[in-house]
């Protein structure tokens, strides 16, 4: 590849990952490293579950991706076309959160610290997945809303749920699926997405980016990239047409691949 950017394959039980060093991918403005081969486990759970509409709780340490996973899990579901609303409890009042759930009607809330928010807003998230109703604080209208939740923390929920500061049914009721991401001290092969340049972009910016070097690393080979991914054909397929790859630029490279075969 150009500008000195390398990226290589290595396969473990028929199941490909990229390598992609940092000198390479920094020309788009983000250090892009290798996933390990736990995480990549992690990913083939996303594709397993991204299909339901069962809240997921998202565990683990800070900076092993439970942003990029989250994302991952609205963009794979059949909510991908509708409001991804990311809210960091921590940091906003509790009649603020409701309120988002409004503007997540009809796609996915990810609850991030979901262990520091309120007894009272537990209650309330936890009767929302039970019945998909909730009441605002400035009203006693019952409020409907069609709405996915996942919920993350960096904490050890169980010990928060014995020390009596989470909710154990809602602990139960979240962690029906639970996806638990590995601390990066066990990743030889660890990642981190982060801009070069303090140039923020969005996370489907960085799926889109991603996608489009599988692409051409593979040479517009859609079957190859696909099983890189992780992902089926139809996928792939939604995700070129998301972040508008060229098609035209694709079939170019499939056709030089063959002139050269």
């Amino acid at each position: 590849m150009e500008n000195g950017s390398r990226i290589n394959t290595s396969t473990d039980a028929n199941f490909q990952t990229l390598v992609i060093d940092d000198e390479g991918s920094r020309e788009e403005g983000w250090n892009i490293i290798e996933r390990s081969q736990t995480f990549i486990e992690v990913m083939k759970h996303v594709a397993r579950v991204a299909g339901t509409n069962s809240p997921i709780l998202l565990t683990g340490e800070s900076g092993t991706g439970k942003d990029l996973v989250a994302s991952a899990i609205h963009n794979r579901s059949s909510r991908r076309d509708q409001p991804f609303v990311t809210v960091n409890c921590a940091s906003i009042p509790p009649e603020s959160i409701e309120g988002l759930f409004e503007d997540a009607d009809g796609g996915t809330i990810f609850l991030k610290e979901i262990t520091e928010t309120t007894p009272s807003f537990q209650e309330k998230l936890l009767r929302f997945l039970q019945t998909g109703e909730f009441t605002r604080v400035d009203s006693n209208d019952v409020q409907t809303v069609n709405v996915r939740v996942l919920a993350a923390s960096g904490r050890d929920v169980e010990h928060e749920v014995a020390a009596g500061r989470f909710c154990k049914d809602l602990f139960d009721c979240l962690s029906a699926v639970s996806i638990d991401l590995p601390p990066q001290s066990e990743s030889d092969q660890s990642i981190t997405a982060e801009p070069a340049n303090d140039d923020w972009v969005t996370l489907s910016v960085i799926e889109g980016r991603y996608v489009a070097r599988v692409l051409e690393h593979t040479q517009g080979n859609k079957q190859a990239a696909a099983r890189v991914l992780a992902v089926d054909r139809k996928t792939l397929d939604r995700m070129i047409k998301r972040h508008h790859i060229d098609s035209h630029h694709l079939k170019a490279m499939r056709a030089k691949a063959f002139s050269r075969s």
